[in-house]
């Protein structure tokens, strides 16, 4: 005799089966939420930026719970891009790129958004540009005798290693664009600036602040100089992606205000932060009206 299960019975069974197959994939979409991925500025090589930020990372897992992930964009115009889309969830980026990858009323409706500045000693406003040439350079003595030399810049939307130089060049009567033969740095990268410098491929080289302490160990910094400085500005910028869940950036916002000076100190980020301090999008406004005034597009 054949055995009929009734109607009900069999909903039930149906209805188990479904939250059994919901338990078995929910695991695997709860460990997609919980991955962040992180990018910096890529404007020194990979393995440095990996060595420097992972101590970091690994102390906001600790914290948060999320696992990070680092991505190496190639250029500054990848980062721009990918931070634009929403493929990177936090980034630590300088002020220029920033605002280029922020929403913009009519243009952008998403992207990052400010959450957090570099942090040091002397403030959150320590970032700045430096105009270097080698100790020995006789033709270099101020601003005004680099029209008509060559000239190596980090980037077109290099805030310290191109934006801050232009703007103060140009309230000193000089274009670096018109008035000098410039040469982009490959894969934007500060060191390559430094060693053109060094290696005198060039007769100046436009970097940000800090970057020389870092190259203390690879190169005899006594031949080199500094012979001019840019006004300081706003420091690096920490940023999430838009599309993030509000908890999610809540409580990875409350770790990085944490993070221990010491740790910060160790490690050596750009722009040398000793902690990080909260920020909105508006404190940003003054790097737009320099990227304004070298017409920079954001």
């Amino acid at each position: 005799m054949d055995m009929k299960i009734p109607k009900t019975l069999l909903g039930i069974m149906c209805i188990g089966l479904l939250l059994l197959n919901m338990i078995v994939c929910c695991p695997a979409e709860v460990k997609a939420e919980e991955e962040i991925t992180f990018a910096m500025l890529p404007q020194m090589a990979n393995a440095i930026a990996f060595k420097k930020w992972k101590p970091i990372l690994d102390h906001l897992e600790k914290q948060t719970k999320y696992k990070f992930t680092q991505v190496f964009p190639k250029d500054f115009d990848e980062h721009v891009k990918l931070c634009q889309e929403g493929k990177i969830d936090f980034a630590y980026s300088n002020p220029i790129t920033y605002i280029q990858m922020a929403p913009k009323a009519g243009e952008r409706k998403d992207g990052h958004i400010a959450i957090a500045l570099a942090n040091r000693p002397q403030g959150a406003r320590d970032f700045y540009g430096l105009f270097i040439i080698r100790a020995d350079n006789p033709n270099i003595k101020t601003i005004n005798d680099i029209k008509g030399k060559k000239g190596w810049i980090v980037g077109w939307t290099s805030a310290g290693g191109y934006t801050f130089q232009q703007a103060y060049a140009l309230d000193n009567g000089i274009d670096l664009k018109t008035d000098c033969m410039i040469t982009e740095a490959p894969e934007n990268k500060q060191e390559k600036v430094i060693m053109a410098v060094y290696n005198r491929e060039t007769d100046f080289g436009c970097i940000r602040n800090g970057m020389l302490n870092v190259m203390k160990d690879k190169i005899d910094l006594s031949q080199l100089k500094i012979f001019a400085e840019t006004p300081r500005y706003p420091a690096w910028v920490l940023s999430y992606n838009s599309r993030l869940k509000p908890k999610v950036v809540s409580e990875i916002e409350q770790a990085l205000l944490k993070v221990p000076e010491g740790l910060l100190k160790e490690v050596e980020l750009p722009g040398k932060p000793t902690g990080f301090v909260k920020a909105i999008d508006s404190d940003l406004d003054s790097i737009r009206k320099v990227a304004d005034k070298v017409n920079i597009a954001y």
